[in-house]
């Protein structure tokens, strides 16, 4: 198993996912920097040698040896949770994936991170609508049938996006996996076969960047694990033009109105950078009696009638969470889109 972290390290260091591949022992041998961002660590190699095995329910480490290539019929999964550097629970849906390398039990843990409890049952397929926000007031389904319809979108966005980060992205990964370990145990075929296996390597993984940037338009990863601050931060770092966010907001709300307002935001930027050409956008998010978020650019004034559709589209999600939604445009200045929402 010498050879565990240069077969991997070409795979696996570029991918989000936090990843790590354990021996016999359930000892880590390889981590992947998504590993050591999600741990608490200042780098991969501080995770080497600890026990790689995420807990159980019961708090114990997962009993389920490390499978072997002809004794069982695929991957192992469960859920769990897997202890950081400062002693928190992280919880995670996990995967291990025998590694069919001669004379060794190697294997391979892929996770999930979760926003939820991960020991606790699984929801079920259709969640309730009205989600109970802090002080105790629920999105309500009430009037018009439009917010009861956004909300089951957003839940069927989740569902897809889940399916898409868990199933899609991880057979991608495997797949990954088997051709770079393809690539080892053909060192010395022709150079053309090698050639071939490293074409499909790079369509694969240019396949697995645009899962990734599909997922992030259904639901952010970001948004399920650190809520609506760390999803707008992490917009920031998508955005084509420079972004800024800022505000109070540090906590959780309900999924349904985090899901909402990330859209709108989402929207809203893509609105005044493609239509408004704006050069610089800010974004604040301040949490008191209500909840008020701003979207400021310097972009052109909403005029035409793609930015009077995408207005109106940003007033009905606005009003499915019974919020109020106002722009105004200085000349000069740029355009600032608030939105208000009672909490």
């Amino acid at each position: 198993m010498t050879s565990i972290a240069d077969e991997l390290e070409s795979v696996f260091d570029v991918i989000r996912q936090p990843v790590w591949a354990v021996d016999a022992d359930h000892s880590v041998r390889y981590a992947n920097p998504a590993a050591a961002e999600a741990m608490g660590y200042g780098r991969p190699a501080d995770l080497l040698g600890t026990d790689g095995r995420p807990a159980t329910a019961s708090g114990q480490p997962e009993t389920a040896g490390v499978p072997q290539t002809a004794g069982r019929p695929g991957p192992v999964r469960g859920r769990g949770a897997l202890t950081r550097v400062d002693g928190s629970l992280l919880p995670v849906e996990w995967t291990l994936v025998p590694l069919s390398r001669p004379g060794s039990d190697a294997a391979l843990y892929v996770f999930l991170p979760l926003a939820e409890p991960a020991l606790a049952e699984p929801a079920p397929a259709e969640p309730a609508l009205a989600e109970p926000a802090p002080s105790g007031r629920c999105v309500r389904d009430e009037g018009s049938p439009f917010p009861l319809l956004a909300h089951r979108q957003v839940e069927r966005q989740h569902q897809h996006a889940r399916t898409l980060q868990h199933t899609v992205q991880e057979r991608i990964v495997r797949a990954l996996l088997g051709l770079s370990l393809a690539r080892q145990e053909l060192g010395t075929a022709p150079a053309r076969a090698i050639g071939l296996l490293h074409d499909v390597a790079r369509d694969t993984e240019e396949a697995l960047a645009g899962v990734r940037e599909v997922t992030d338009a259904l639901s952010p990863g970001a948004l399920r694990a650190g809520g609506l601050p760390a999803a707008l931060a992490a917009l920031a770092g998508r955005c084509p033009v420079p972004m800024t966010v800022s505000g109070t907001l540090a906590g959780r709300l309900p999924r349904l109105v985090e899901s909402h307002l990330y859209l709108l935001v989402a929207e809203a930027v893509e609105r005044a950078v493609d239509n408004g050409r704006a050069g610089r956008v800010r974004v604040t998010a301040d949490l008191g009696t209500s909840l008020v978020v701003t979207v400021v650019d310097d972009g052109a004034p909403p005029v035409g009638a793609a930015d009077l559709a995408a207005l109106a589209a940003l007033t009905e999600r606005a009003a499915a969470l019974d919020g109020t939604l106002k722009v105004r445009h200085t000349p000069g200045t740029g355009t600032t889109v608030t939105v208000v929402v009672p909490v």
